[in-house]
């Protein structure tokens, strides 16, 4: 697969819709966390209300977006979206050498410092 900055290319449009991504992905990955922090949940369960909000949200999208909402119709936009979490799932999977090892480093380097015990390691 091409690297993302390849599929790109020089499209200021393209450049400016992946820096607005990116921004809006932190900006939300930041906001869950302290959510996730403030409830005291889970990154597991905070998962599945995840997958929960983004069907919701894009049942919802749909309803508002066409002129003529259909049973039919929300299915098959239901398909694309099955299709792209497949795609990101994917994604996901071909870098998880590399995350595995991050994630490693991190909780060697969080023991050392002592802000990682025993029983979180064993979750």
């Amino acid at each position: 697969m091409s690297d993302t900055d390849d599929l790109i290319g020089d499209d200021p449009e393209m450049e400016k819709f992946a820096d607005d991504f990116e921004r809006h992905r932190k900006a939300l990955y930041e906001h869950i966390c302290g959510f996730m922090e403030d409830e005291e949940i889970d990154e597991a369960y905070l998962a599945q209300l995840l997958i929960d909000a983004a069907i919701s949200m894009r049942m919802t999208a749909y309803g508002l977006g066409v002129e003529s909402p259909s049973a039919a119709g929300l299915k098959i936009d239901l398909d694309r979206l099955r299709n792209e979490i497949g795609e990101f799932v994917r994604e996901a999977k071909r870098g998880a050498e590399e995350y595995i090892r991050h994630v490693k480093e991190v909780r060697a380097s969080a023991e050392a410092e002592g802000d990682l015990t025993s029983e979180e390691q064993r979750e």
